[in-house]
């Protein structure tokens, strides 16, 4: 058999100049590639915590006790309180400043939307340093009672997702 291919004698490569920079160029690339990889570029730093609930029956309303909360400390003022029944929805914000000022503080936070009967919410925060934790409880109370079906979510305002499952009852 007889080989096909011949070799050129006119052939030129590439400069060694123009080699240097394609490998310079190539070695920040991939540096590049493995810097982004190792450190996590372009994930999201702002996950929403996870939190369980208790709730309890109360004179007129609800209590809602928050058992634990995870992931991060969350200052009330990143909290949003959605109330949802078949009349329409009431958004309440509390606002960390009420709640810093000693253990056991309260704040009444107003709230807005279009609930027909909005409920009065009272949040208290246990330990009075204006962080959601454990044992700070929420409570929804209705002049006469609540009556019907309630769904009550915690929404993390930076991601605005839910902090934990629903609280329903009916």
């Amino acid at each position: 058999m007889k080989k096909n291919w011949a070799i050129r004698k006119d052939a030129e490569a590439v400069s060694p100049v123009i080699a240097t920079i394609l490998m310079v160029a190539i070695t920040v690339v991939l540096a590049a590639v493995l810097y982004v990889m190792v450190l996590g570029f372009g994930t999201t730093t702002n996950n929403t915590p996870a939190a369980t609930y208790q709730k309890d029956t109360i004179s007129n309303g609800k209590l809602i006790s928050i058992v634990s909360i995870t992931n991060k400390e969350v200052p009330w003022d990143d909290v949003s309180i959605q109330v949802t029944n078949s009349t329409g929805t009431a958004v309440y914000e509390p606002v960390k400043l009420g709640l810093d000022a000693t253990p056991g503080a309260t704040q009444t936070p107003t709230g807005a939307g279009s609930m027909t009967v909005k409920p009065v919410c009272v949040v208290t925060d246990l330990a009075g340093n204006g962080v959601v934790s454990g044992g700070d409880t929420i409570s929804l109370t209705v002049a006469g009672g609540l009556s019907g079906s309630y769904t009550v979510n915690f929404l993390y305002e930076p991601t605005g997702e839910r902090i934990g499952t629903p609280v329903t009852w009916t």
